[in-house]
């Protein structure tokens, strides 16, 4: 199995409403584990908040892509922004003591948890946050 589908979204926190919609569509025919399912949709759910808030930082004339390739053995998720991107190396790590407080790292330590490899890729166009979780 092959499928592959783009959605382009609005920056606005909105559309994360439809999330849940698009990985549905995604997901078709696949038998996904309810938990499973919740930690991935955590996962695309904070991608895009990132992509919104960070990357695009709420500008309403700037979109993002959300994109989805399923095989049988994984799900790739794609989500670009026109942002300038980030080292995920260089994301603080929301559990130590001198970070608890602090209002960023959570969302890309939850993505890191929550799916099986996670990178970003830079262009002049903008930056993608790559999300791959394996189904089997």
């Amino acid at each position: 199995m092959f499928r592959q589908l783009k959605y382009n979204l609005k920056t606005s926190i909105f559309e994360i409403d439809n999330i849940p919609n698009y990985l549905d569509e995604a997901l078709t025919g696949m038998n996904v584990p309810p938990e499973k399912y919740n930690n991935i949709l955590l996962a695309i759910t904070e991608a895009v908040n990132n992509a919104i808030i960070h990357g695009n930082k709420n500008d309403i004339n700037k979109t993002i892509d959300l994109e989805f390739i399923l095989t049988d053995d994984f799900l790739k998720v794609i989500v670009t922004d026109e942002g300038e991107g980030f080292d995920l190396n260089k994301v603080p790590d929301p559990t130590l003591p001198e970070n608890l407080l602090s209002e960023h790292g959570r969302g890309i330590f939850i993505m890191k948890h929550f799916v099986d490899e996670i990178k970003v890729e830079k262009s002049p166009q903008g930056s993608s946050l790559i999300l791959k979780i394996k189904l089997n």
